[in-house]
């Protein structure tokens, strides 16, 4: 979804802009008001004596206000669960963002430790980084993410576009889903056991919109929709997203439902860090948290009690320390006990309180006597209606249903999948709803691989893949390559079932590429040439599922190796066979960056008619084997083997099959291992050391590995058993796994190296 701020007004720019940046963890993230102390200010005057729990009788109307803090927000249980042990009742809730999300849960009738188990058992991760799991994906997005791996991906319908967010919010919305389906049908939040309002910014006006009925999830998601991480969420003409910028602490909300007491809980970041203002990022993140912290002021005045947690210590993406930042807001609570236990109830009226709170909860889930399935037509419109036809008549099951929307989502095409229970003709059913990306189809990936295993050869590209859907027919997709850098051309293949839903297809392509491959003897280059391989023809194909394929296919090639640098040595070649083929792939494991577990297996088998120095055709074949196991929740061990057989044929020249470079015997260099048929077995382990941003990367990597192989078929100089031990350490981010380690071999071979693209 691409966000146009055209006639907004500056000032709200700068202010989602400076969201944006706070999401990233690139800014300051103080929001306090700078003339305003929350605990001497604006808490109520503390009497000397606490006075005993009053009766419910009579008893004035308490709105309860979260502020917005991303992971900071959790304090906010840690309050709950403190005025729930005190027996301090809440009549209503307002809240924005993170405070919104706690908000709607304990408004819909969660206790303190159901929600605490609720984010707890959150993979925050996954749901930050808004990917599709790899294992969910169809079969050629698993192509697109091995061929580009990274999490970019852009849109080419009616021109370039960026989508709306780095995340559409998938994962989320299916969170809010599964919790909040017993209120299929609520009418008005009203009818939750706490009434509950939240708030969002639409985006067209700059104002601010306080949701107080419609779906509850999609309350929840619009409220939380950072801008730049997080798609907005459109309603009809009204694009929504987080309403920090507006009313980070909705005390107006609140009051304007009928409270009589505020109690606001308020996330105390504290003062700017020492040296975050030394930057230009950091300067303005600054000047806009002030801009965001001024919606806050009023706020915080016209509260009866300000609940301030301190949490300056952690940063608002830290989710994954939600157990340590929940008793921050215990422990603020208490520090405000004096006022608070002003408004305790006593043990008949508490338990009263809540016995109507509890009658008031939702828990029961109708089973679904029909499936609707909106957003999609045609023949997909079918097949997604009979995929999901299994559960009528049957017990909701999220995670079964969860399951067949991430399959849906594997595809490729939308955005979000949403579901919910709808109603019609006195009957009820499943209703799933898809919304299909706005910035494409057509699709384009885009990745900018970079190899250097010595300082002398630094191989940089730049690689495109654009994507065109169904343009001959259900199912179809045209694929168009580019690339340029040390391998270069230009390639487009036509992927089309026999007839729509059909495993088999059939994919005509054509091609033209050239890279550049070195000669050596030893370790000495001798030689540098130029490759060329243009060639067309057709394949006839089966999708066993959404892991496994094979293709056979027929080729015709123009194959040639031409000097470019060096002494001649007679490889020189230009052929044009008919080349027969045959591959199989398995994809299993479980990400195309750093698998934790399972395993990936491709072979080739290709035969020639012709052969660059000799009579009659030759065959070839090459396959790998890799496999992972995770260890103690962040280590992974892994082994994988390759290797590659001319069935006898000799004299192959640049033709043959080559080994060496980065994690491919690794104290090698490129390709400085040629011969006729060799092997490679490695084995080794990696240890996570962190976990990172979750928007924009994930994680640290150390690792080590042996590799031994054997080249048969090479020239005198070649060793008779290459081995290495490596060392290196990987970044999986945004852009792709970043690379680079050392690597001692046999022979005195030593090797750094360093890259930016597929590890595994």
């Amino acid at each position: 979804m691409v966000l146009r701020m055209s006639g907004f007004p500056l000032r709200r720019k700068a202010v989602l802009v400076a969201v944006v940046l706070w999401a990233f963890g690139l800014v300051a993230e103080s929001q306090q008001p700078a003339a305003v102390a929350p605990n001497e200010q604006m808490t109520a005057a503390s009497p000397d004596r606490v006075p005993p729990p009053i009766s419910a009788k009579g008893r004035k109307k308490i709105g309860l206000v979260f502020e917005g803090g991303g992971a900071l927000g959790f304090a906010h249980i840690g309050v709950i669960k403190w005025m729930e042990q005190h027996h301090i009742p809440v009549d209503y809730i307002s809240g924005t963002s993170m405070g919104g999300l706690v908000g709607g849960l304990y408004a819909s009738g969660l206790s303190p430790d159901e929600i605490d188990d609720f984010v707890e058992r959150i993979d925050w991760g996954a749901v930050l980084s808004g990917q599709v799991p790899f294992q969910s994906l169809s079969y050629r997005r698993k192509e697109d993410k091995l061929a580009f791996a990274n999490r970019l991906q852009f849109g080419l319908k009616g021109g370039f576009s960026l989508p709306g967010g780095l995340n559409s919010g998938a994962a989320v919305n299916l969170l809010f889903d599964r919790t909040m389906l017993p209120y299929w049908d609520l009418k008005s939040f009203d009818d939750l056991p706490i009434p509950f309002r939240c708030v969002a910014t639409e985006l067209n006006t700059g104002q601010a919109h306080v949701f107080d009925d419609g779906p509850l999830p999609r309350a929840l998601r619009s409220t939380m929709s950072i801008p730049g991480v997080f798609a907005p969420v459109r309603v009809g003409n009204d694009l929504y997203a987080d309403g920090a910028a507006v009313d980070n602490l909705p005390v107006d909300v609140a009051r304007s439902m009928g409270a009589e007491v505020i109690i606001s809980s308020y996330l105390d970041v504290g003062p700017p860090k020492p040296g975050s203002l030394d930057s230009l990022v950091g300067v303005a993140g600054r000047n806009v948290s002030i801009m965001v912290a001024a919606n806050e002021v009023n706020s915080l005045k016209h509260s009866d009690i300000v609940i301030s947690s301190d949490v300056g210590k952690f940063g608002a993406l830290e989710f994954s320390r939600s157990s340590e930042i929940i008793p921050v807001g215990e422990k603020a609570a208490e520090l405000e006990s004096s006022a608070l236990e002003k408004y305790a109830l006593n043990d008949a009226d508490w338990e009263r309180y809540l016995a109507e709170r509890q009658a008031r909860r939702r828990t029961r889930v109708p089973q679904p006597q029909f499936i609707e399935v909106l957003g999609l037509s045609g023949v997909q419109q079918k097949e997604v209606d009979a995929q999901f036809e299994k559960y009528v008549g049957q017990p909701i099951d999220s995670g079964k249903i969860e399951k067949s929307i991430a399959d849906l989502q594997g595809t490729g095409l939308y955005s979000t999948i949403n579901y919910n229970i709808v109603e019609k003709g006195g009957k009820t059913g499943l209703l799933v709803r898809a919304v299909a990306k706005d910035y494409g189809p057509p699709f384009m990936n885009f990745s900018m691989p970079i190899l250097a295993d010595d300082s002398n050869d630094i191989q940089l590209g730049v690689a495109l893949r654009a994507t065109f859907y169904n343009l001959m027919g259900p199912g179809s997709e045209v694929r168009l390559d580019g690339a340029v850098g040390q391998t270069a051309g230009l390639s487009g293949e036509l992927f089309k079932p026999v007839k729509p839903g059909s495993k088999v297809f059939v994919a005509p392509h054509a091609y033209i590429s050239h890279q550049t491959n070195p000669y050596y003897q030893g370790d000495q280059q001798l030689d540098q040439y130029k490759e060329r391989r243009n060639g067309l023809g057709v394949d006839l194909g089966y999708l066993f599922n959404a892991r496994t394929e094979l293709r056979v296919g027929e080729d015709v090639q123009w194959f040639s190796e031409h000097r470019k640098i060096g002494t001649p040595v007679g490889n020189e070649f230009s052929i044009v066979p008919f080349v027969s083929k045959v591959r199989f792939q398995y994809f299993g494991q479980n990400d195309f960056m750093i698998p934790s577990r399972g395993s990936l297996v491709s072979a080739t088998y290709n035969y020639y008619t012709s052969q660059p120095f000799g009579v009659g055709g030759y065959s070839q074949m090459s396959g790998r084997l890799e496999h992972f196991i995770p260890v103690r929740g962040r280590g992974i061990l892994f082994a994988a083997g390759q290797g590659g057989t001319s069935f006898g044929a000799t004299n192959l020249g640049l033709a043959g099959l080559a080994m060496g470079g980065p994690l491919r015997l690794s104290a090698y260099a490129r390709n400085e291992l040629l011969g006729t048929d060799y092997f490679l077995g490695q084995t080794g382990y990696l240890q996570r050391l962190a976990k990172l941003n979750p928007v924009i990367a994930d994680g640290i990597y150390i690792g080590a590995a042996y590799e031994i192989g054997k080249m048969y078929g090479g020239n005198a100089q070649t060793p008779a058993l290459p081995n290495d031990g490596a060392a290196f350490a990987v970044v999986k981010t945004l852009l792709g796994p970043v690379y680079g380690g050392i690597s001692i071999g046999d022979s005195d071979h030593r090797k750094w190296f360093f890259g930016l693209g597929r590890v595994f």
